[in-house]
């Protein structure tokens, strides 16, 4: 097999696995950005078991090797009797690895408001969480916008480690192409194509809505 041959013979596979590694990236980014809004405002209200928790949280996660948590929570968990499928690890570790960075992010963003619209809010008789989400988070988020960004790409980067988990993703279409083929070169490079195509539409939507963001500041 030539590879020219290669291309067409494969390319549907690695388009399954871009919607399989793009379902997977949204779904996880979204509930870490949950986690992420949680645990900025723990750290921002200061000390307590609570801001220390999300100290400790953030810390763990980006002091240890990407590729140790995922097998940590899909054959580690296992030793529990927590028995997760691939999908539902990968959407564990998604969520968990990128809410340590979205926890920081959202911080810096709460951070940059000013203290008077803390107070504004309090004067007009909002209790602090309805202040949080109505006055303080939407001027963040405007601030942080392009770190989000970035954000979003690098979680989309990070779920090429989940074919070592069985996830059908990018990567793990390439490499049951790889075992088969005397040209792994040209599926990686097919990979690393399908990569480009999903991050470079997420890239220019970032820079659209940072400034779609910076009208209304």
């Amino acid at each position: 097999m030539t590879a020219a041959q290669i291309i067409p013979l494969y390319a549907g596979s690695i388009a399954s696995g871009a919607l399989v590694t793009l379902r997977a990236t949204i779904l996880g980014t979204l509930i870490a950005l949950g986690l992420g809004l949680l645990g900025a405002a723990a750290r921002h209200g200061g000390r307590g078991p609570v801001a220390w928790a999300a100290q400790a949280y953030v810390e763990l996660v980006r002091g240890t090797p990407q590729i140790l948590q995922v097998f940590i929570v899909f054959f580690g968990l296992s030793q529990f009797r927590v028995n997760l499928t691939p999908g539902q690890a990968a959407l564990v570790w998604l969520s968990l690895y990128g809410g340590a960075y979205a926890t920081e992010i959202l911080r810096a963003g709460l951070q940059s408001v000013e203290r008077g619209q803390h107070e504004a809010a309090a004067a007009l008789g909002l209790p602090s969480w309805r202040a949080l989400l109505r006055v303080i988070v939407p001027q963040a988020v405007t601030v942080v916008l392009p770190a989000l960004t970035s954000f979003l790409v690098l979680q989309l980067k990070a779920a090429s480690l989940l074919f070592t988990i069985g996830v059908a993703g990018i990567m793990y279409q390439a490499q049951l192409g790889v075992n088969t083929t005397t040209h792994p070169g040209v599926l990686y490079l097919m990979a690393a194509a399908a990569f480009l195509i999903l991050n470079v539409p997420l890239t220019r939507l970032g820079v659209y809505l940072e400034r779609r963001a910076a009208a209304y500041r």
